[in-house]
Order: structure tokens, then sequence, then C-alpha cells
């Protein structure tokens, strides 16, 4: 499996939500690393590199923050209560699950695929609970507009991946010493994986 790794430089983001942009949530604390991982498709990417990453960097549990739809609310909680997983409701539109191990990632992370891939928002976390919804004045396709917002809280040795838009990458926002640097990056991954450096302009 190829996958391009590359820090984004500071100007690509800030902790306003940018709707088009990076990102479309909001941020609070400090962002010590952020990366994409990008070159393939999430919806046909190898079933188990996630799993094993997550494992390779003891992220468990994992706690999803995502936007799910009134019209897969039904087949959201049906998967929720067959595999186990505790969930609650931020807003009639986001939910927050807890996801314990990796059979259960394993179970419910096509769901998230799904909804990421349709550019609904999906957010997991390292081992805390980090996210809120607030009121927040967003950037881009939706300049001016105060709405809201699901935050981010950036803590100490927590890291946090988005399904991009289209499901064509994943974003990495972390204070974790292990995504430091891009050796340091490759190291943690499953050893089926092909890596490549990627430089932002």
């Amino acid at each position: 499996m190829n996958i391009e790794v590359g820090y984004f430089p500071k100007r690509y983001y800030d902790s306003n939500p940018d709707a088009g942009g990076f990102f479309p949530f909001a941020i609070e604390g400090t962002t010590p690393y952020v990366f994409s991982m990008d070159g393939f498709y999430l919806p046909e990417c190898d079933e188990n590199f996630l799993p094993l990453w997550m494992r390779n960097i003891q992220a468990f549990p994992l706690y999803f923050c995502a936007e799910v739809s009134s019209y897969c609310k039904e087949e959201f909680e049906h998967n929720c209560k067959e595999f186990n997983i505790s969930y609650r409701y931020l807003t009639n539109r986001y939910v927050v699950t807890e996801i314990q191990n990796e059979k259960q990632f394993q179970e419910i992370f096509p769901f998230y695929i799904t909804l990421g891939s349709g550019n609904d928002l999906v957010l997991w976390s390292t081992n805390k609970d980090v996210f809120s919804v607030e009121q927040r004045e967003w950037k881009g396709n939706w300049e001016g507009k105060i709405v809201g917002t699901v935050v981010v809280k950036v803590e100490v040795d927590t890291s946090i991946f988005w399904i991009g838009y289209d499901g064509d990458n994943i974003a990495v926002i972390s204070s974790q010493s292990n995504f430091a640097t891009y050796k340091k990056i490759i190291k943690t991954f499953p050893d089926f994986v092909v890596p490549k450096l990627c430089k932002y302009e």
C-alpha cells in the first residue's frame, strides 16, 4: 500500500473552521504536528491498514465524532447496538462514539468511510474525547456564517484524525512525539505500507 506523507505549512490552516479548506471544524490548543496522508482512496485501501496503525500507536479507546444525517441514524444506532458501542449526541447532527478495541473499529469503520467519503464530517481522537459543539464564525465558502460547529480541543499526548474531502486523504493533528518527524511517523505504519515524503509548498 502506497502512502504519501507531508506536513502542512502553518499557513494552510488556523483555529477557525474553513468550509472547503483546512479544516471544516474549529481547533483549540496548540498544534505542533499537522500532516496529511495522501495517494490512496479510503474506500478502496487495505482494510487492515487503519486498525493495525491504531494498534501500533496504542490509540484505543478511540472517540469518533461524526455528522450523521437523519436518513442514516437508524442504521447507525442499530450498528452501535449490535457491536456494543456507546454513543452520545452532541446535537441532532453530531454524535460521538467510543471505540474500545480493534474489533469494534473494524465493525463500525466502513460506515464512517461512507460518511466521510460523502463529505460528511468524520473525525476521531486517540484515548480522549476532545469534541464539543459551539457557535463559531466560518471562513471559506461559508465566510462570516456563525453556526454550531464541532470544536476539537488538542490535549497533551493526543492525536486527531480527519477523513478528508471525498475520502482521498486523512489529515492528522497531533501533540504526540511519535508524529514529530517523517521518520517517526513511518515507523508507526504497518509493514505493508510503502511511504513517500511529500512536501507542500
